[in-house]
């Protein structure tokens, strides 16, 4: 099987013959590559983190969260007694049909 050499100056050289030079520069492409992506990274986050509206809708939509959290605690207070007076109508139900 013929392998191809890693970097691009190993084909002057033949396999196995790399430099420092050689792997230095592919190592600063790396580099390099690491940071044109990081860069872009960044600059999705701040335009994500300039879209939203801070601290002050930050401060709102936990409260309107808190609200609609009551609200549920409330309902389902409500539902777990209108299922047990189900419950009750069911077995008297029952218990009537089968006398």
């Amino acid at each position: 099987m013929l392998r191809t050499p890693f970097y691009a100056s190993c084909r002057i050289r033949g396999w196995g013959a790399i430099s420092l030079k050689d792997i230095e520069n592919y190592k600063l492409v790396q580099v390099h590559g690491a940071l044109q992506r990081l860069d872009k990274a960044l600059t999705r986050l701040e335009s994500a983190a300039a879209k939203t509206g801070g601290a002050g809708e930050t401060k709102a939509l936990t409260e309107k969260l808190d609200a609609l959290s009551r609200a549920h605690g409330t309902l389902q207070e409500t539902a777990g007694r209108v299922a047990t007076r189900l419950d009750t109508a069911i077995e008297r139900l029952a218990a009537s049909i089968q006398d």
